[in-house]
């Protein structure tokens, strides 16, 4: 079959190429090669395919053609007779209709890796980009009735007795009715021509090795429509959510780029869950009746697995998604948020006292990753620890305050992680402000509440006693405050649902017994609303998600009477301090990644950003005894304390140091040269090596770095080699670097030690050809470079 559709491109077309069948549900899809390398899409239309739909298709991509979004779209070629397609007759007989498209670069999304946040948003601007440009397009064909109309899904509603298993039948009438309940809200909704097929393999990724992932592509129109524009967006984010740890971020980011290229309205954005969820479940009902219908054929199903693992295993609350995408879009965290903030704002100053007594002079105290210390092990916060934090402040006052929006590493439990890893990302933004005082002092309500929760949370560095309390403004919006680490005594005195006035004494700070073991404080925190976080609010953001859990739990310091900016913390500016950086250090001295990274903590091998995200560090010097050991920083600390000079005079540690590095050694090394780096350590190995042969040649492999001294970057083929570098010095013979993986004499080559050695024999010659005797040989034992 494949000959045949051969010969009818080289008919038509006059392209002589290989083709290799593509996935497809209803029509057959080539990929078309020359001997030249160019690429195009051969479609061979299922037969009695109406042409209007093709000529729909057609006319689309001829409507993006002079739009900035014209390269995510293949271009139709056109037959040696000018026109768009043709027909043509199959092996059996039949008519087909043919056309062919260019190929665009990249593979499918569903083939691509990683998955990034990044990726989600530019895939969300395309189709922003899409939709606007679709607004304007017109064709009749675009009004027709099909299965994968997403208005038109409830189709699914008596065919789902083809789900044989009852929970996932069960699950799939939930969907349903859910999204039953938003179709009025959706044909309000204008409508416009839509892509329609956004899915997994429809989207391109570009796919250079060294290059961030980026789409390259959208494609297949053949289901478009007229729809709300919401449709396409839904669509995308249906796919987009599949197999990730992470499926709020993807969507967050996916609609964040939408919304950068074509606003959305909040009502828009109220009915995007339902309808993510009704696309999968069309897809899943869809994909069982086609497998009973074609049960050797894989595409069928190419997406139900994945489909099924999403929708019986996320947990994703549509109230709290709807805030995070308000919040991505730049709208309100909720509708009401505006009112309670305003009202907040208007009473700062005339709540009751907190904790008795004003707070206008409590001082603030950091336990930031940038200003403490705490804890000693990023990792690990033993009890003894968390006992004591921040008493280098207590020492000098009996009340202070913790900061709001501060990055902290004290948070080790694993219910903070993201991961199951140790080393996992974790949250570590604080998102309420503490009140540290003494155990058992009274906390008053700062205005009238409603008993929302009262319970002892016993787990060790949890809450002990909490409360929330339901307040509302006087135009009726309710908002909420949560006290935690108190005296459990508090469930005995309230009850849910009991009135708590207005500088009422309603609860006691805990004791390290008490309050989740924990130095005796108040964790006072703000939310605008509990949807979705009900009784169990994060008290801790995931810096990734910062801006959101922000809004939603904004700066409670007007409920303190205090300035926002007081309570507030304020990082250290990134993009100042990089200014600064180019500013005031040479070029030389160049920066790692293209975002250049801020580390502000370490231990062991992991170094922590100004949020507290934890890095590997494979890379850096100091791995060799790890980050902030505790010997090393006692032993430094210890010595700081007594002197530090140079090497001029007498000190019993200097030789003690010595003989303990000789006693690792052969008995033949019988001195120590002490240096600063390893730049200092080759320069000396250089003039070593020079005083005792009287030579000035060296020989060393290719890529190497051995330092940034002159005489270190002379042998250094990684540095003199580079854009800007000296180039390679008469007195400098380069061999290969001795590697089987990837070198010349690889691990098939049995004679390869052999080989490589011989290389250093043929540079010593060619040393000698230039009258330069040999001085040494020098080479990494593990190349770090090149």
């Amino acid at each position: 079959m494949t000959l045949h559709w051969t010969d009818a491109l080289a008919q038509h077309w006059g392209i002589q190429a290989r083709l290799t069948q593509l996935a497809g549900e209803y029509d057959l899809n080539f990929l078309a090669e020359t001997l030249a390398g160019e690429g195009y899409i051969l479609k061979v239309m299922r037969p009695g395919c109406n042409r209007e739909l093709i000529e729909m298709q057609v006319s689309a991509l001829a409507h993006v053609r002079d739009q900035p979004l014209a390269d995510l779209y293949p271009e139709v070629i056109a037959t040696l007779q000018g026109v768009a397609c043709v027909s043509c007759l199959d092996t059996d007989g039949k008519p087909r209709l043919l056309w062919l498209l260019s190929r665009l670069p990249g593979r499918s999304y569903a083939q691509s890796a990683p998955k990034t946040r990044a990726l989600a948003g530019d895939l969300g601007r395309a189709v922003g980009a899409t939709d606007r440009v679709f607004e304007t397009f017109r064709h009749p064909a675009l009004e027709r009735d099909f299965k994968w109309h997403l208005m038109q899904a409830l189709w699914i509603k008596p065919e789902l007795g083809v789900i044989s298993d009852p929970d996932r039948r069960r699950l799939l009438q939930d969907i349903v009715a859910d999204f039953s309940g938003v179709l009025g809200q959706l044909q309000n909704l204008p409508t416009q021509a839509v892509h329609n097929d956004i899915n997994d393999y429809n989207i391109l990724v570009s796919d250079e090795f060294c290059a961030p992932r980026r789409i390259t592509g959208l494609i297949d129109l053949g289901d478009m429509c007229i729809a709300p524009r919401i449709c396409d967006l839904a669509i995308a984010a249906a796919y987009v959510v599949l197999e990730r740890s992470d499926p709020e971020e993807a969507l967050e980011a996916l609609v964040a780029g939408y919304h950068a290229e074509n606003p959305l309205l909040s009502v828009e954005l109220d009915v995007l869950w339902p309808l993510l969820q009704m696309r999968l479940a069309v897809s899943v009902v869809n994909s069982t009746l086609m497998a009973q219908a074609h049960p050797d054929d894989p595409y069928v199903v190419i997406s139900q697995a994945p489909a099924w693992q999403f929708l019986e295993n996320n947990n994703l609350h549509p109230g709290l998604l709807n805030a995070r995408l308000r919040v991505a879009c730049g709208l309100p965290v909720t509708s009401s948020a505006p009112a309670i903030e305003k009202y907040l704002d208007q009473m700062r100053g005339h709540f009751a006292p907190l904790m008795g007594v004003d707070l206008d002079h409590a001082p603030m105290g950091s336990l930031s990753v940038e200003a403490s210390c705490w804890p000693q092990n990023p990792f690990d916060l033993p009890a003894a620890e968390a006992a004591r934090v921040g008493q280098e402040f207590a020492d000098n006052t009996p009340v202070w305050l913790g900061y709001y929006n501060e990055p902290r590493l004290i948070y080790t439990a694993p219910a903070f992680r993201k991961g199951r890893w140790l080393a996992s990302d974790r949250r570590t933004v604080h998102l309420g402000i503490d009140i540290f005082a003494a155990q058992g002092g009274w906390v008053h309500a700062p205005l009238t509440g409603r008993v929302h929760v009262v319970e002892n949370r016993t787990a060790p560095l949890d809450y002990g006693g909490v409360v929330i309390l339901a307040h509302d403004t006087p135009d009726d919006q309710t908002f909420y405050t949560l006290y935690g680490h108190l005296n459990p005594e508090v469930c005995e005195k309230l009850a849910i649902g009991q009135l708590v006035q207005t500088g009422e004494a309603f609860c006691r700070l805990g004791d390290i017994t008490q309050n989740g073991g924990w130095a005796p404080h108040l964790h006072f925190q703000l939310a605008l609303t509990i949807d979705g976080i009900g009784e169990d609010w994060p008290g801790v953001a995931d810096p990734d998600a910062r801006h959101f859990w922000t809004q939603l739990c904004p700066n409670p310091a007007a409920l303190l009477n205090l300035p926002d900016d007081k309570t507030a913390y304020v990082p250290t500016d990134k993009a100042q301090v990089l200014a600064d950086r180019r500013a005031q250090f040479g070029d030389n001295l160049a920066l790692s990644y293209a975002e250049p990274v801020m580390f502000l903590r370490g231990w062991k091998h992991h170094l922590f950003d100004e949020w507290g995200r934890p890095y590997l560090d494979a890379y850096n010097n100091v791995p060799h005894v790890g980050h902030a050991h505790p010997r090393v920083q006692a032993v430094a600390a210890d010595q700081l304390k007594r002197m530090n000079s140079n090497t001029r005079y007498l000190h019993p540690a200097r030789t003690a140091f010595a003989e303990k590095i000789l006693s690792k050694f052969p008995p033949s090394f019988e001195v120590c040269y002490f240096v600063n780096s390893g730049s200092e350590a080759n320069e000396l190995a250089l003039r070593l090596a020079r005083a005792h042969t009287s030579a000035k040649g060296i020989v060393t492999p290719d890529h190497g770095y051995h330092g940034n001294t002159t005489g270190a970057v002379e042998i250094s083929a990684y540095k003199f080699n580079a854009a800007g570098g000296i180039g390679q010095v008469d007195w400098v013979e380069l061999v290969d670097v001795a590697d089987d993986y990837r070198g010349r004499f690889g691990r098939d080559d049995a004679q390869r030690a052999q080989n490589y050695a011989d290389q250093v024999d043929h540079a010593i010659a060619r040393l000698g050809a230039k009258n330069i005797p040999l001085g040494g040989f020098i080479a990494e034992t593990f190349p770090s470079v090149g």
